[in-house]
């Protein structure tokens, strides 16, 4: 089975100076810190008594209840394989998961997007601190990377992003015989192959593709370099086929790190990341099927949902730092009632509560003026 970096080949990058390792099958999680750049300017209060801060405090949010007044009311300046007969109108087809959710890694290969500010995707493409990721229209580079041990896996942080598109982890093991949505970057549909499949299409990951199948079952793979994966397990088939979805779909070259969804308790989750399909050179066939596999995310649940790192509070530009910039991403939510999962309102709604209201200035002036900035 090839990887879906490279047509069938493998791809090897050493980053010695930037890998984190991090144990991903139990509890005990070890690792080395990464070193993450950024160009800010860094300022500090400094304060002589409790006194003077309260009272710098006060002078402040008197300051940014007045800028306030002034913010508020102006407005905030496709590689899946699908048959002919069986593509989805993407404009119509509304049951599946928000096109912003997935992003393109780099030149090769695609992400999910798990948090606002971090993405997983798979390891074997290469790329690493530095590389551009393009998801939700604008285009940001990785700064940190955790990766689950030897797995096939690994968590991505992007230096100022605050995403209002993301997605929960499915933590189930029930996966099998459940309904999949796929997405990613990958190559598309080339030349009918007689009838058995079709070559692949495309010279760049720069199209977002979208296309269904159903899990068929699980196991754990083996890659050339050594690293095991749970995975899950579907095939290709013909369309129209029984057992064969509307919109059945393969994934290519460049999917690697796309998403396999399922909808779970009325949200989309991501339950697998594509990693490999069975090898023809460039070519999908669906006589015989195909088999494809992803990296099988509930395996890996408990080890994503604690590296994921937690937003430093108050920080709502996602540069780890609380100022001006936080202060107008709030004020263009002020007053709002319909804060819901999972952005809350670009996290302005700090308590989770559905509004962006006091409450949540005062979160944001305790981050400004406490320990919030770095």
């Amino acid at each position: 089975m090839g990887d879906l970096a490279e047509e069938g080949h493998h791809q090897t990058f050493t980053q010695l100076s930037f890998m984190v390792r991090s144990k991903c099958l139990g509890k005990n999680m070890g690792g080395m810190a990464i070193i993450s750049w950024n160009g800010r300017y860094k300022y500090e209060l400094l304060y002589q008594t409790k006194a003077m801060k309260y009272r710098a405090q006060e002078s402040l949010i008197y300051a940014l209840l007045a800028a306030t007044f002034l913010f508020y009311g102006t407005g905030p300046a496709l590689g899946i394989v699908l048959h002919p007969d069986g593509e989805p109108n993407l404009a119509n087809w509304t049951d599946r998961p928000d096109p912003n959710v997935i992003g393109r890694w780099g030149s090769n290969a695609s992400c999910v997007a798990v948090s606002s500010n971090c993405v997983i995707t798979t390891r074997h493409q290469g790329g690493g601190v530095d590389t551009y990721v393009d998801i939700g229209g604008n285009t940001y580079i990785v700064t940190e990377i955790w990766n689950c041990d030897t797995v096939d896996l690994r968590i991505a942080k992007l230096y100022g992003a605050n995403l209002t598109s993301f997605v929960g982890i499915y933590e189930y093991t029930n996966e099998t015989n459940k309904e999949i949505v796929m997405g990613g970057y990958g190559k598309g549909r080339g030349i009918l192959l007689e009838s058995y499949g079709y070559t692949w299409s495309g010279s760049s990951n720069q199209t977002q593709r979208w296309g269904q199948n159903k899990v068929n079952g699980t196991g754990n793979v083996e890659d050339i370099v050594g690293r095991i994966s749970d995975v899950i397990i579907a095939d290709f088939d013909g369309y129209g086929v029984q057992g064969a979805q509307p919109y059945e779909a393969a994934m290519a070259e460049w999917d690697s790190g796309g998403g396999w969804f399922i909808y779970d308790g009325n949200k989309w989750k991501v339950a697998g990341l594509s990693r490999g399909v069975t090898d023809h050179d460039g070519e999908s066939w669906f006589n015989p099927p195909d088999s494809l596999d992803a990296v099988r995310v509930s395996s890996y649940a408990w080890w994503i949902s604690q590296t994921i790192p937690e937003r430093v509070p108050g920080d709502l530009t996602g540069d780890d730092w609380v100022d001006f910039a936080d202060f107008a991403v709030l004020t263009q939510y002020w007053l709002n009632t319909g804060c819901e999962y999972p952005d809350w309102c670009a996290g302005a709604d700090f308590e989770h509560d559905g509004d962006v209201d006091w409450a949540d200035l005062a979160f944001l002036m305790n981050g400004w003026l406490g320990n919030g900035g770095n």
